[in-house]
């Protein structure tokens, strides 16, 4: 007998990707989690329009694996099986289950910086009677509710994955030029990973619509940390260090 689906909190990435998608605006996504944390997990595809391919076929932009469907290989699938799946739907993907949310605006001193381990350490004191919060994490949300301005207004939370703050770290190392650029279509902060991480550029592609068509003024690495580094700059009385 089939066990029944359970909704749990968790953050998932994909593993091989050179766009990101950490800012969360829906409340689920399905998929199999085989325990707490790993990267065995399997997500089920979240197709969204994405206008047209450069032939006039229309196309569509899966949110979960970041890339387009709608090639001639896809519509094959689609009348073979009935099932509309992007090419990467079988991907393993990272994940980890009942995640931190971090509110920034409810405590002060706080503290984010990556270990030789490769986890997240966070420490920060409670508004509310001091309490030292200390946690160590593969990943951690940051609630974005006391964030007003800094991201489009339907982004509910930023998830720091381990992709994510790889990418971020090695730019600060490297003295990447970073910014944050906004989709042009959908006002969502764009994530480079991989080798566009690491290679300023103009133009940056939306891993929440799949949107191709927005630049920024100067050729930068685009990273939500970065915005958020800069708000914890802002706000030296909250934050003592950002990575």
């Amino acid at each position: 007998m089939a066990m029944p689906a359970l909704t749990l909190p968790g953050i998932s990435w994909p593993l091989p990707a050179t766009v990101g998608h950490i800012a969360v605006t829906t409340p689920a996504i399905t998929g199999h989690f085989q325990a707490g944390a790993g990267t065995d997990a399997t997500v089920e595809c979240q197709l969204v329009e994405a206008g047209k391919f450069r032939n006039g076929a229309a196309r569509q932009w899966c949110r979960a694996h970041q890339c387009y469907w709608g090639v001639k290989a896809d519509l094959a699938q689609l009348a073979a099986t009935g099932r509309r799946q992007c090419k990467l739907q079988g991907e393993a993907m990272g994940y980890v289950l009942y995640p931190e949310v971090f509110d920034p605006a409810s405590h002060h001193a706080s503290s984010l910086t990556l270990g030789e381990d490769g986890l997240l350490h966070l420490q920060a004191r409670a508004d509310a009677g001091g309490a030292l919060l200390a946690r160590t994490a593969r990943a951690l949300a940051i609630d974005c509710a006391s964030l007003p301005g800094l991201f489009h207004p339907s982004i509910l939370q930023i998830n720091i994955t381990p992709p994510a703050v790889a990418a971020y770290v090695r730019a600060l190392r490297e003295a990447v030029p970073l910014g944050c650029s906004d989709c042009r279509r959908c006002g969502h902060p764009h994530l480079d990973l991989g080798e566009f991480a690491v290679e300023p550029h103009r133009r940056h592609y939306c891993g929440n619509c799949g949107h191709d068509g927005t630049h920024s003024r100067q050729a930068m690495v685009s990273n939500p940390l970065q915005r958020l580094r800069e708000y914890a700059l802002r706000t030296p009385q909250r934050w003592r260090q950002w990575f």
